[in-house]
Parts: structure tokens; sequence; C-alpha cells
């Protein structure tokens, strides 16, 4: 089977130098955010690499039934599928592993209760932000994040960000640093203010975690691969000079999600938990591995080094290139001096 070509996707939070420092090619000179393999309608999934310089949106993605009734109302009010507005440009579910590539910082997922009270007293918010919460438990994360978003408190947000500025504590230390940086590139979106209340992570090389639909998610900044099923739906809040729509974003939100949890990589072969059930991803590292009778669509994706497929014949395969294996009983080996994803859908 021929190399898999990646497809350069240029936003302006991407990085300008490093996939092509990963790939080893001359720089544009714009932002390239992203490296797409397996943008095709008949392939189960979507792979990505991200490269990071500035923070995304406040954005979550629909499950499968959300994404079906948004596309049908859209679609039968007669909105463009291109349409900045447009919430819902297709009918897929869009649950995403996001594995790193370098040290990687995001906010995701609501916290548990008595941490976002904590939140709240180290950056000295008012506590009636959070009374729905200690009323309600988790059932009241709608009405407090509707509070905040609808501008209700955004007389908070500088003397907050000033509290940022001058330290907190250091176990809230590097939350405020990344809020203060989020802040001087959107000064006053109410959004700011939900920040805090949201798990603060920074992972290391290998390390992953799963965003399952109707997680708040905010990526902030680094290199990762990521994996998905090939949906197109975001639904931003706020951060953003794109389309927000603050209405679906929270009716979408899943404020009793479980937390999304680190995963760590085991081993030189190992294979994480999400994105579905049906969509594996393995992070192979310095070795060689065989694979037998594989009866799926399999993306080899190498990320550092050097690695060799044997199918046939042998493909080397340099950081940012990919192989594509698709049939019935395919044999084949992946032998890596580096880091190679194998994702198989």
């Amino acid at each position: 089977m021929p190399l898999l070509e990646g497809t350069l996707k240029h936003y302006d939070w991407g990085s300008k130098t490093a996939i092509a420092e990963l790939r080893g090619t001359p720089a544009s000179g714009e932002p390239e955010a992203e490296l797409w393999f397996g943008d095709n309608k008949n392939l189960p999934w979507l792979v990505k690499i991200l490269a990071i310089q500035n923070p995304l949106s406040l954005q979550l993605h629909p499950n499968t039934e959300q994404a079906l009734r948004g596309f049908e109302i859209e679609e039968a009010s007669g909105m463009k599928l291109d349409d900045p507005k447009r919430l819902y440009r297709d009918q897929k579910a869009k649950s995403e592993l996001v594995c790193a590539l370098t040290p990687f910082k995001a906010f995701c997922g609501l916290r548990k209760i008595d941490s976002a009270i904590e939140a709240a007293e180290k950056f000295h918010l008012p506590k009636k932000l959070l009374s729905p919460l200690l009323t309600d438990g988790e059932k009241g994360w709608g009405k407090v994040i509707s509070d905040l978003l609808s501008g209700k408190a955004n007389q908070e947000i500088e003397s907050f960000i000033n509290r940022c500025r001058d330290g907190v504590d250091e176990i809230w230390e590097k939350v405020a640093e990344e809020i203060v940086k989020i802040s001087k590139i959107h000064k006053t979106d109410a959004s700011i203010l939900i920040l805090p209340f949201m798990n603060y992570y920074e992972l290391n090389i290998g390390e992953a975690i799963h965003v399952e639909p109707g997680v708040a998610h905010i990526y902030i900044q680094g290199m990762a691969v990521e994996v998905m099923q090939p949906g197109d739906n975001v639904l931003r809040a706020g951060l953003t000079k794109k389309h927000a729509d603050k209405n679906e974003f929270l009716s979408l939100l899943n404020a009793g999600a479980e937390i999304p949890q680190v995963q760590k990589a085991d081993g030189t072969d190992h294979e994480y938990i999400g994105p579905v059930n049906n969509l594996s991803v393995r992070r192979i590292e310095n070795t060689k591995i065989e694979v037998n009778a594989s009866r799926s669509i399999d993306l080899i994706l190498t990320t550092n080094g050097i690695s060799k497929v044997g199918h046939g014949r042998e493909t080397q395969l340099k950081p940012g290139e990919a192989f594509l294996i698709h049939g019935e009983d395919s044999n084949y080996t992946i032998d890596t001096t580096g880091s190679v994803f194998l994702v198989r859908g």
C-alpha cells in the first residue's frame, strides 16, 4: 500500500515551526496547526498531529444522538454547510484521544465539587458563584456555567486576573499562570472565569487523556497525536474569534462526566484506552513487533526516529509520514528506532 500523505491545516493558533521541524521540511511561514491523516469518509478514524502555540477555544463535541439531531435541524433550516455559524457539519459524534509528543498543557472537564469550592477560595471568587453546587450537587454545574457565560460575574474578571498575576498558593500556581496567558489574548471574555473550575493537565511525552463527548476542554500548548472519530462538530462557548453558541454548548455539556484520567505509556508497546471501543491506539517505541492476520484498517504513523514497515516489501517512514494497510489477513512488521503510533479500526 502507498504512503498516506498528510494534509496541513493552517489555523492562527498553530506553531510556525513545530510540524516543519518534526518532518524535517522548510517552514511555510504560516501557522501550521494540524497535520491530518485519514480525512476520508471511508475510513473509521481521523488521526492528527497537533502543534499548538496559542490556546484553542473553550469547546466540546456532541455524542451521536446530539449530532444527528443538530444536523437535521440545521439542514431543515437551509443553513449551508460552509456557513461560519453552522454548528453541525455532519451527523457524527466526536470522541478523541490526545497523546503528548512534547510537554502538553490543557484544561479538561469540570472539577469535583470540593475542588471547585477550593478553587473559588484560593482565587478569592465570590462563593455565591458556586451556590447551585451546594444546593444541587453536580446538577448545579449547568446553572453555574450558564451564569458565568452570561456575563453576570464579568465585574470579577479584572480583579481575578490581577490575583492570578500577583500569585496564589503553589498548588494553584500553574493554573494561575495559564489563566494570565489566556487573558492576554481574551481580556474580557466571560469564559475566563470558568478556567479555575476546570481540571488542569500537564502531560509528559507519551501520556494521554481521553476526551469524551460533552466534556468541556481547552488545549493550551504543545504537540500531540490526536485520534478521533471522523466527525467535524465543534461547539464553542468562548475564547475564540470563531462563532460561539453558548446555549448549544450548555445543552450538550456533560457536567457529570468522569474526570479524564492521565494514561501513562507502559513499556515499549502500549495500548491506550479510547477514543471508542472499535478503535485502538498503540504507541510503539524502540522495538520490533509482528502483526499477524490483521482484518482491520491499520494506520502506522512515525513521530520520532526512523521506522520500517515490512509488508511484502520494506517501507521506511520518517517523522510525520504514515502508511496505510487496508485488507484482510494482512501480516506485517514494524521496526522502529523511535516512536510509532498504530491506529486500528
